[in-house]
């Protein structure tokens, strides 16, 4: 599991009263809270999920440590999801302040109804019940190469390969009255570490194969709200546009996962965009206040975050090497004449060539990447 994914970043803006408050559900985004700076520390801050995915059952939890210092994660806490049959499922802590539902409790059910139970400190975190809504519509990807074009800040011109990624979606003609769905975009793909001249390198370390899961477009997070549409169809809507790199060497995948979502959860997600769309991207700081819907037992403490129960469904397009009619170079590949700086560096040290910035340290060890994890079950 992604490290990075999970960790928290809390900033206090210098000369301002605001703390910087990242959401992570299935992208990481940025929220703003008002605050004064002298209450800025010491906020307990949860963000999860409960859904019938087997992997998208988690909870985060942090305390603010207020001027310019990351949350602190909170270990040791007591997490559990009560279902409305009043069974409770158990989430284990995997690292500081994650907590993963156990592997011998089942995911959520679709029409059973969830909350969330948090015990930090001897102190009591709560949500109301959500109730985890099926998925209604069924998407399609499909992909066109294109090209583009942009100018720098310098006034050059410059152009990109890219990949521009489209959904079709359908919807069922016995629509509900009311139902919410949010979509978002991520890739997956392999890579793999260089392989070393072994007559001057015997122990450098064996090739190895990585694989890298990114969030894309999350300020391009798509929200519907199903009281203002009747139509059956969401056709050739332009998810992302990706450019084309290293990374389509191998299998790529691009997957558009679908959740169905609350009234309330609909609600804070347009918050979020409305801020990110005044204030830049979703991975910018914006600015107001944004509420979530835990709270303490303690009515004048002050919790942020958000607790989810999702339904979703996730829909994959593949690409291969084939696929792109652009030329790779790699620059992981020491063949012919990137070989005699490789053996400049003495006998064996394979240290030597990072410290003499000879080779990346990504082409060694690519478990370094970011948001590098572990094997996903669809390679």
């Amino acid at each position: 599991m992604n490290k990075k994914a999970h960790s928290f970043l809390t900033t206090l803006k210098k000369g301002t009263s605001l703390v910087l408050l990242p959401l992570l559900f299935l992208t990481a985004c940025a929220e703003v809270i008002e605050l004064n700076i002298e209450e800025a520390a010491d906020r307990i801050v949860i963000y999860g999920r409960i859904s019938n995915s087997n992997n998208a059952n988690e909870v985060t939890i942090a305390r603010t440590q207020g001027a310019e210092r990351a949350q602190l994660p909170v270990s040791g806490a007591t997490v559990r999801v009560i279902d409305n049959n009043d069974v409770a499922r158990l989430f284990v802590e995997t690292e500081p302040g994650l907590y993963v539902l156990q592997n011998s409790d089942a995911p959520g059910e679709f029409g059973n109804s969830y909350r969330l139970e948090a015990v930090v400190d001897q102190q009591v975190y709560s949500t109301a019940f959500q109730e985890l809504m099926p998925v209604i519509a069924q998407d399609e990807l499909r992909y066109e190469i294109g090209v583009q074009r942009d100018i720098t800040a310098s006034g050059a011109s410059i152009s990109n390969d890219v990949v521009n990624i489209f959904s079709d979606s359908s919807l069922p003609n016995d629509l509900p009255e009311k139902f919410f769905i949010r979509w978002e975009i991520e890739e997956a793909y392999s890579t793999l570490t260089t392989v070393l001249p072994v007559f001057w390198f015997p122990r450098a370390p064996p090739q190895q194969q990585c694989y890298i899961v990114n969030k894309l477009g999350g300020d391009n997070i798509f929200l519907l709200d199903g009281r203002q549409i009747r139509n059956s169809q969401l056709n050739n809507r332009k998810i992302i546009s990706r450019v084309i790199d290293n990374s389509f060497q191998n299998k790529h995948y691009f997957n558009l996962i679908q959740s169905s979502i609350s009234e309330e959860n609909h609600d804070y997600w347009e918050k979020v965009k409305t801020l990110t769309v005044a204030n830049g991207s979703i991975f910018d700081s914006v600015v107001g206040e944004l509420n979530g819907n835990i709270s303490s037992e303690d009515p004048t403490e002050e919790v942020f975050g958000f607790f989810e129960v999702i339904g979703i469904d996730t829909t994959r397009l593949l690409m291969t090497n084939n696929d792109i009619p652009v030329f790779f170079v790699d620059p992981c590949l020491f063949l012919g004449d990137k070989v005699p700086p490789l053996l400049t560096v003495p006998f064996g040290c394979v240290q030597c060539l990072l410290d003499e910035k000879l080779i990346e340290e990504e082409c060694l060890f690519c478990f370094t990447i970011s948001n590098s994890t572990s094997r996903p079950s669809y390679f």
